[in-house]
């Protein structure tokens, strides 16, 4: 499976889910579920390849920066469901983010999350990243196969990459402005990201 099919299912899923923002995380994992089910099983793992390394591109620190402004927090297992979040808002909005993860700031979701509409995790989806488990789980009836066969499915890992610095500030303005007591709950713990 190549990414732009990983896209396809996605998209589809987050078509599926339908709008608005509550209960995100269990609408797009029950239309991943259903999505998935219909695949081979080799084709499930290779999409679970395939999301997985959507993933990690997001794993750059101004994407956690973002991910701390939105929820007043994160911790490393938030970071994960965040980051499949915003695989779950669809390739727009994921490229937008690589781009610059400032421009979360126009984001409808984001917006409600700011206005207390929604809640604050409302971008942290856990049950989505685990969507293809679960599709794995009722087509097999197998609750510990799907992590033997990712194994033997994804490639061998690469060299590590060099360590990335930290960053100096916060430059997510936008995001900042819509989330100030995350801002100060930032400056007040890690000072050398805001620049404060």
């Amino acid at each position: 499976m190549d990414t732009a099919r990983c896209w396809e299912l996605v998209e589809a899923a987050r078509a599926a889910a339908g709008p608005g923002w509550s209960d995100l995380d269990e609408r797009l994992e029950q239309a991943l579920v259903a999505g998935l089910a219909p695949l081979p099983l080799a084709q499930l793992i290779a999409f679970e390849v395939r999301f997985a390394e959507l993933q990690r591109r997001l794993d750059r620190p101004d994407v956690y920066l973002a991910a701390y402004l939105i929820g007043l927090g994160c911790g490393d297992d938030t970071f994960t469901d965040f980051r499949a979040g915003l695989v779950g808002l669809g390739r727009d909005w994921y490229d937008r983010v690589l781009t610059d993860p400032d421009q979360l700031a126009e984001h409808p979701a984001v917006h409600a999350i700011a206005a207390g509409e929604v809640p604050r995790d409302t971008l942290m989806t856990e049950g989505f990243q685990f969507a293809p488990m679960v599709a794995y789980e009722r087509l097999t009836g197998d609750d510990e196969g799907f992590w033997t066969a990712l194994d033997a499915a994804s490639p061998p890992p690469a060299s590590p990459e060099p360590e990335r610095a930290a960053p100096t500030r916060c430059n997510l303005d936008r995001l900042a402005a819509l989330f100030p007591d995350s801002l100060a709950s930032l400056a007040r713990h890690y000072p050398h990201l805001t620049g404060t």
